[in-house]
């Protein structure tokens, strides 16, 4: 493996000013990743700029899903599904190590109205058995030869062992199909990555607050760095919104009205520890809430993710859990488990909000498709809005086969076919990672430095042995390691602690106590790499601490009453 070229944001900005590009990606999130990967290995000139942290908005907030969305069966998105099917397979074979094949369990039972969001089902029974048994059969047809898996009738004793609790009263029956999981941030990051190998320039924290015209179209788009208050111009040809909810703000930067109508939809997840469910080799569906919807029971290493909902919006820029959220998600987990969940269980909760697309007249954004938009403004400026995490890369061919005719450019759709960074040499490497591991102590943290990084695991347990320190865990019982709060500086531009903490790692949810354990030792490995001063370093740590309180109102633990907890942390000293 070549060494990995260490990134200086410093440097970055230098070049995002200086130099003129073919294509300003704006967005950082998987839509733009996306985006920025597919125009730089087809040889564009690419930038990308991300007024946040990257993944740091509606990427990050998933259910860590990569699916078809059996949901949209009844709907009759055909179409979406295939698709999505597609992309699943796809993505398995291009990101083997951070995208992995999961068995769900899907229990019907004789109180189910409205299984999978069906509106129209036969009475409990052997025709509603056979209904669903049609659409499984139905996701696997349309996966085709990417298919993960066949669904399955599950056996009893099946059910026992894979989710144990599981009410049993009422059930009709169970079965077993297949989508895949994976870490949505590390996806993001990993997929920029792969764009830098391949030539482009990215940053964080660059917010693009106008554009400037030559002859009627946008030739620079005017960028404020956040973190300098520096503010300079980024020259292309075209440019690329991919800013999700944010999409009508970008477009109206132009100056001209934006063409597409996004509808944000909150989705709230718990996290909770996997023991309380006892689940270990497969995610469970809970087929149907009051609003005709689905909820997934997800493992994700020790913990288990629950959700989501789907709610109207608030505020953009912070979207929180509210305890509306939470009951509601508890009222339905305890609805089908035999173990009781309280709050008390809970770890923590995230929010995250989803960039619909409004067409119509749709009564609730839980009707609203799932599909993405793709809108050529006519003045230099490109938007691709809407879709899903799983469909990522197919968006993202899109977008630039109309970049490409209007460039001119290849239209060869390399991405099919592209491995992400890290997955190329893993197979051959593993040995040789399985012994440094060895060597340092730390082969339990190995399947995760694999999971999140591919072969480039091997530059973490580099850092880890010049370093003996950093061999370290950063939370007890949670696998990661003080080296990748080094490595996150060094390779993945992380400016901030909760950019190592919620994104580059997940300590801040998985954690009973959100990382403020480790919180003075994460300080000090990033002010050694990044030069913070002292003041620096306990401004970082005190904004830390305040975004916690925010998110969860409380230290340890999701507060009992979020709305109180949150009040009184607010409330002036």
């Amino acid at each position: 493996m070549s060494a990995l070229q260490p990134l200086n944001r410093t440097a970055l900005v230098d070049r995002l000013a200086s130099e003129p590009f073919d294509v300003l990606v704006i967005g950082g999130g998987i839509t733009g990743a996306g985006v920025a990967l597919d125009a730089a290995a087809r040889g564009f000139r690419v930038a990308l700029v991300e007024r946040r942290d990257f993944a740091s908005g509606t990427s990050r907030w998933s259910t860590k899903l990569v699916h078809g969305g059996i949901r949209y069966l009844p709907q009759l998105d055909i179409a979406l599904v295939r698709e999505a099917l597609v992309e699943r397979g796809r993505l398995l074979r291009l990101a083997p190590y951070l995208v992995e094949p999961l068995p769900f369990v899907l229990p019907l039972y004789r109180f189910n109205r409205h299984p999978l969001g069906l509106k129209q089902t036969p009475p409990p029974g052997p025709l509603l058995d056979l209904y669903i048994r049609l659409g499984l059969t139905a996701y696997d047809v349309l996966a085709g030869r990417l298919n993960v898996g066949r669904h399955r009738r599950l056996r009893r004793v099946e059910l026992d062992h894979l989710a144990p609790l599981l009410r049993r009263d009422g059930l009709l029956s169970a079965y077993m199909y297949y989508d895949a999981r994976t870490d949505d941030a590390r996806l993001v990051l990993n997929v920029l990555l792969t764009a830098v190998a391949h030539g482009a320039v990215i940053s964080n924290y660059c917010e693009v607050v106008g554009f400037e015209r030559q002859h009627g179209r946008l030739a620079a788009a005017q960028v404020r760095d956040l973190q300098t208050g520096r503010e300079f111009l980024v020259r292309a040809r075209v440019f690329v919104n991919a800013t999700g909810i944010h999409g009508e703000d970008v477009a109206r930067l132009t100056g001209e009205p934006p063409q597409v109508s996004i509808a944000p939809s909150k989705g709230v997840h718990l996290v909770l520890p996997r023991e309380v469910v006892e689940l270990d080799e497969a995610a469970v569906v809970l087929p149907e809430t009051r609003d005709r919807r689905l909820l997934f029971i997800v493992p994700w290493g020790p913990r288990v993710i629950f959700g989501t909902t789907d709610t109207g919006s608030g505020p953009l820029d912070q979207p929180l859990p509210d305890d509306a959220d939470v009951d509601y998600l508890l009222e339905h987990a305890n609805q089908y488990l035999l173990r009781p969940l309280t709050r008390r269980d809970v770890i923590s909760a995230y929010a995250g909000y989803r960039p619909l697309i409004r067409r119509g007249m749709a009564e609730s954004t839980a009707q609203l498709s799932r599909n993405h938009e793709l809108i050529d403004h006519g003045n230099g400026l490109v938007s691709i809005l809407g879709g899903k995490l799983t469909t990522f890369r197919k968006m993202a061919e899109e977008t630039v086969d109309l970049l490409a005719t209007q460039l001119g450019g290849s239209m060869r759709h390399v991405t099919r076919r592209l491995p992400l960074i890290g997955a190329r040499g893993l197979v051959a490497r593993r040995g040789d990672l399985n012994l440094r591991a060895n060597a340092l102590g730390i082969a339990g943290s190995l399947p995760t430095l694999i999971h999140d990084h591919g072969v480039l695991a091997e530059q973490v347990l580099i850092l880890a042995q010049e370093q003996p320190a950093l061999a370290e865990p950063l939370v007890p019982g949670l696998p990661y390691l003080q080296a990748q709060v080094a490595y996150a500086c060094r390779y993945e531009l992380a400016q901030t602690i909760d950019d190592v903490l919620e994104r580059r790692l997940w300590v801040t949810f998985a954690d009973w106590e959100h990382g403020l354990g480790t919180l003075e030792r994460v300080a000090d490995i990033m002010a050694h790499e990044l030069g913070w001063d002292a003041a620096r370093r306990q401004a970082e740590i005190a904004a830390y601490r305040a975004r916690v309180r925010t998110l969860f109102g409380s230290d340890r633990g999701l507060a009992d009453d979020l709305s109180a907890a949150r009040a009184a942390s607010a409330a002036p000293a």
